[in-house]
């Protein structure tokens, strides 16, 4: 139970955040937003059971990393954009560590290669948009792909959240840098995906990591 209740914070401000965002609540939603990693950092400190060392915190500072980028990443005509982008390419190279040692199971599956053709269509069907972002969007994409391909090597919870956030990013790409991409309630989308993806990577280390003997699979 201590576990659940770690996380009933996140959800609270999971839900505010993507009812303002439908509502069109801007100042809620703003704020909604700017809470969501730290609430999740609470839920990771209170569903922990044991003492804290090295990986978990890991997993603090990728989410401090990605609170940072919550703040920054909004709008790729600012130039804050690139420090939001330098702070998820943090937190996502810091989960690779994590999933490659931590919590790592099992051989990463051969079918997560296929990362490399979402990698490369993405730059090639946005490559017109990016401009001064292609090579810093190519460099976020490849840790972002090698971070997901790396959960697969953990817990099914885990690699779920990095699929998520996976899909997150590549619709928030296509609403940053395409505006014919964008669609109705699209942030909502996008913000949806992007919680659930930290929410489900946050609770599966942590399910991971207080396991016995911390020997969580993908398979169970």
């Amino acid at each position: 139970m201590t576990f659940l209740r770690g996380f009933i914070a996140y959800c609270v401000v999971a839900t505010v955040h993507v009812v303002s965002l439908a509502a069109g609540w801007d100042d809620v939603a703003s704020a909604s937003k700017f809470s969501l990693m730290p609430a999740l950092i609470l839920g990771v400190v209170i569903a922990r059971r044991r003492p804290f060392s090295r990986p978990d915190y890991l997993l603090l500072a990728a989410l401090a990393l990605s609170w940072l980028g919550d703040i920054f990443v909004a709008d790729a005509e600012s130039s804050s954009f690139l420090v939001g982008l330098a702070a998820f390419f943090g937190a996502h190279a810091l989960y690779l560590v994590l999933f490659l040692t931590a919590v790592r199971s099992r051989r990463i599956p051969g079918l997560t290669a296929l990362l490399i053709v979402w990698w490369v269509g993405l730059l090639v069907i946005l490559r017109h948009d990016l401009g001064f972002f292609f090579i810093p969007l190519a460099v976020y994409g490849a840790v972002l792909a090698a971070s997901t391909a790396a959960a697969f090597a953990t817990q099914r919870l885990i690699a779920a959240g990095a699929v998520l956030f996976l899909a997150s990013d590549t619709a928030l790409a296509g609403a940053l840098f395409s505006p014919s991409a964008v669609w109705w309630q699209s942030d909502v989308l996008i913000m949806s995906l992007y919680i659930a993806g930290q929410g489900a990577i946050a609770a599966g280390v942590v399910r991971a990591r207080n396991a016995p003997q911390n020997t969580a699979s993908v398979g169970e």
